[in-house]
Formats: C-alpha cells, structure tokens, sequence
C-alpha cells in the first residue's frame, strides 16, 4: 500500500515540478534562468526557501534539476553574500508586484526584493550530496554558502547573541502570522489589520533604502523569530558538516561556535519554562510575543535537551486543544482566539498562516520528532500529510480539520510528502 502511493506522489510531483518550470532570458541580468515557481500562475517568480525545497525534493528523482533550483538562485547573490527571497526573473506589472517592489529599493521594477527567508539552503545542498556525493557541486556551492550565512551572522546579529532578526514579517515566509500581533500592539483585531501593517513595515524600511543600521536602530521591528533561527541554526550545523567533508576545517569550527551559541541562546531567550513553549521576541527589549504558533514547536529540528522536547511533543503537539486535530500540525494552536482554520481574504488575497496546515512546517517538524525518537507522532504526521495531497491535490495550505485544500492549485512545495516518505 505504501509502495503504491509512493509510486503515485512520486508521479505526481513531477508532473508538478516539471509543469511548474520557468524558462527563458532576463535581459536586466543577462542571464538565462531555469526554475521551479511556486505555482505557475499565482507565484511565478523564484522564492528563496520553495527553491531550496524543490532542490530536496527533485533529488529523489532529478539531481540535475535539484542541482540548477540551487545554482539559479545562487545566480541573485550580492558580492557580500546577501541573497534575496524573491529574484524576479521576468518584469510583470500587476497589482500584485508593484506591492512587492516595495520589498526591493525604490523602483517600479524591482531585480530581486531585499529581504530574506528562512535560510535553508545548506539543507538544500546536503540532500542533493547525499544523494550522489559530488564533492565538485560542494566546492563550487560551500563558498557562496559561507558568504551568505556569514552576512546573517554579520548584519542581522545587531546584540550578537547568536540569534539573528527579521525586519519584516515576509521574512520569516509565514506572512500575517499572529505571532506578530503583539510587535504591532494588536489584540483580536480583523484580519485586514494585520495585512495592512505588514506591508506599511515594508514601505518603511524601502523608504530607508533598507539601510538595516538605521530599521534595526528605529525597532519597529525587530523580531528574533523562532522559526527563523530554528532555521538558521540548524542549517549552521549543517553548514559545519559539508565543510568537514571538503576539509574546511577551520571555517567549520566558525560555524559550530555560531550553532552552539545561537541554539544556547534561543534555549534562554526564547524557551517560557511555565508554558514549555518557545516565543519570538521583538525588539530591543526582546518581549515575548506570547502566542502559540507553529513557531514554538520548530526548535525540535535541533538537539534540544530531552526533557524539553518531550515537553514540546506531549504538552502541546500531542495536545488536541491545541496542535493535534484531525489534520496537523495547525500553524496556530486551536485554542488561540486568532486561530483561524478556513480560508480567509483581504482584497481578494489570501490572509496566510492564521491556522491552515501546511505541508513544509510538517517537514521540519518530521525530521524533528524522528531525530528525538518521537517516531510514533513523526509517523501520524506523515500519514495525515499524506492524505492531505491524497484527499485536495497539492495545494497551497489545507484545513486542519476537514482536509480541504486552499491558496494555489498545484504548489511546488507540498511535493516535500515525497521526501517525508521517502525518509521513513
């Protein structure tokens, strides 16, 4: 049985791999470009951490194609190593990209936007290596690897306490989150409120010319995200092993004194012993924006000490007032009053990750109940994200307690139940 519906989603997530390719020349780059969009239509453009899933997810059937996802996006990286969340290979005029030039420094049309995502990219270039052990692709990709993780480090670090910050809440790719409520000083508000201030935080900071020294020292926002700096430190130790493996011995033991930094600080920062939940924190008072999200659940990619990640897994995955309902894991804990688990518009645009279930927090979340031994709760997620494409297709984000499928139709990342399964 499982033998088949591998077979099937396999299938299927070529069709949509390959049905959702880009091709062409960028005349403003010189350059040509070959990627996966997110969903043809809807995200036609080339998103830093999809590009990164789409890279682990071909691996299993198409490393040239996973080893190009990750050499086109390393084609928008700055001489200093920054690499944007958004490079926008074709010029297209919507409603739209003009507020997505704001993302970017002034202008109409925008190159790339000048925020980031969360930086999985090493975990990217591992599962293609793992794969085929290619020392050459990782001499070629590993310095612009150590460039780009070293510019986190260096000029998202303000406290330099190992934990780096956001400065708009598109970075953290988890858009109109409530976690972000209590940065803005909104309670229960409607759902237009949150989309609206997101997108004034961006048009601040293009007013700056997204010049960090002059957004970090204003702290209007400031975040030191949880799922961002899960991100970031698990693609640090990451990091540290790829370069064990090119010899890069040196620039590795950098990388795991970041890791080890990083993680000891999210565990003291972020880490609420009354809630055994863990909490972004915002500004340069470092306030805990106390709303339990999938957020809280993601430092389990980490080697966390047991008795905390117990207490994640028990107290609130396990937890069917909050995380465990029919179809998990919810990107808002059920009993949260901003936990919303329909489909939600501003505009006609969709308000995101307000409770829907989404397939790459599953993937994370997988991989970390399985290196805790919680194989049990990593099999029920997989079974359930499983009959999640089974049941509405590949779709964008799902409801949590019937199924149903929302956002974009044929969405390049919910193909990462290939791997989920494949990992078994």
């Amino acid at each position: 049985m499982r033998e088949a519906a591998y077979k099937e989603i396999v299938s299927g997530a070529k069709d949509i791999l390959y049905g959702n390719l880009k091709i062409g020349y960028a005349t403003w780059a010189k350059e040509n470009y070959k990627y996966i969009s997110p969903s043809r239509h809807h995200y036609p453009h080339q998103w830093f951490w999809d590009s990164c899933f789409h890279a682990i997810i071909a691996s299993h059937f198409d490393l040239d194609l996973a080893k190009n996802e990750i050499r086109n996006l390393l084609k928008g990286q700055r001489a200093d190593g920054f690499i944007p969340h958004i490079i926008f290979w074709r010029r297209e005029i919507a409603w739209r990209e003009i507020l997505r030039s704001l993302e970017s420094y002034p202008t109409l049309f925008p190159r790339t936007s000048q925020l980031i995502q969360p930086p999985v990219i090493a975990q990217g270039v591992e599962a293609i290596y793992q794969k085929d052990h290619d020392s050459a692709f990782l001499h070629e990709m590993l310095p612009k690897l150590v460039a780009f993780y070293n510019w986190l480090y260096f000029n998202r670090d303000p406290d330099k306490d190992g934990l780096i910050s956001i400065i708009a809440p598109y970075e953290s790719g988890l858009d109109q989150s409530p976690s972000y409520d209590p940065v803005f000083g909104m309670y229960d508000s409607s759902v237009v409120v949150p989309t609206l201030v997101g997108r004034l935080v961006t048009f601040r900071n293009m007013v700056t010319n997204y010049n960090l020294e002059r957004i970090l020292s204003a702290d209007y926002f400031n975040v030191e995200d949880v799922l961002v700096n899960s991100i970031y430190l698990k693609n640090l130790q990451v990091l540290t092993k790829l370069l064990h493996e090119i010899d890069c011995e040196e620039t590795a033991r950098h990388f795991y004194y970041l890791y080890t930094k990083g993680k000891e600080s999210l565990i003291k920062k972020c880490y609420d012993k009354k809630e055994a939940f863990f909490f972004d924190l915002y500004g340069k008072d470092e306030k805990a924006a106390k709303v339990k999200t999938i957020k809280g659940l993601m430092p389990l990619i980490l080697d966390l000490p047991e008795a905390i990640a117990k207490d994640l897994v028990k107290k609130h995955l396990s937890n069917k007032d909050e995380f465990d309902l029919p179809y998990p894991i919810p990107s808002v804990a059920a009993n949260e009053p901003a936990f919303i688990p329909d489909y939600k518009t501003v505009f006609r645009e969709p308000v995101l990750w307000r409770g829907p279930t989404w397939i790459s927090t599953n993937w994370f979340i997988v991989k970390g109940l399985k290196e805790h031994g919680f194989n049990e709760e990593a099999e029920k997620i997989v079974e359930r994200s499983l009959a999640l494409v089974q049941k509405s297709g590949f779709r964008e984000y799902f409801n949590p307690f019937s199924g149903e499928g929302y956002g974009a139709k044929n969405f390049s990342w919910s193909t990462l139940v290939v791997d989920m399964i494949a990992s078994k």
